[in-house]
């Protein structure tokens, strides 16, 4: 007789390789995905580090580009040759007006066709 924690059941030879398939499948997704988290974790850490690298990397040319306009001297252009263009603003369809004409059109051939 069995204690109370156990229990004993009959299971068929074939609900028996099923499951165990089953489980052995599941074992192996969580192991692959397991494997995927880590490769996850290994790139974040390796773009954190880029993203350092590039950050001090742009710091440092920042400071020469300081440096070289400190020791070049500013040009001064005498106010007669300045001139102040105005700025002349083209009126064009914005994207999304260009979007909406296109895809009017594309409607209008649709009913044709339809039709």
């Amino acid at each position: 007789m069995a204690s109370k924690g156990e229990l004993y059941i009959s299971v068929t030879s074939d609900s028996y390789r099923r499951a165990k398939s089953q489980v052995l499948i599941s074992q192996a997704d969580l192991l692959i995905t397991l494997r995927r988290l880590h490769n996850l974790k290994v790139l974040a850490r390796r773009k954190n580090d880029f993203k350092k690298e590039l950050y001090r990397l742009l710091y440092s040319t920042l400071s020469s580009i300081d440096l070289i306009q400190e020791e070049i001297p500013m040009p001064k252009i005498p106010k007669s040759i300045q001139k102040e263009e105005p700025v002349k603003l083209k009126e064009s369809p914005s994207k999304r007006d260009a979007v909406e004409n296109e895809l009017r059109l594309i409607h209008e051939k649709l009913r044709e066709l339809n039709s």
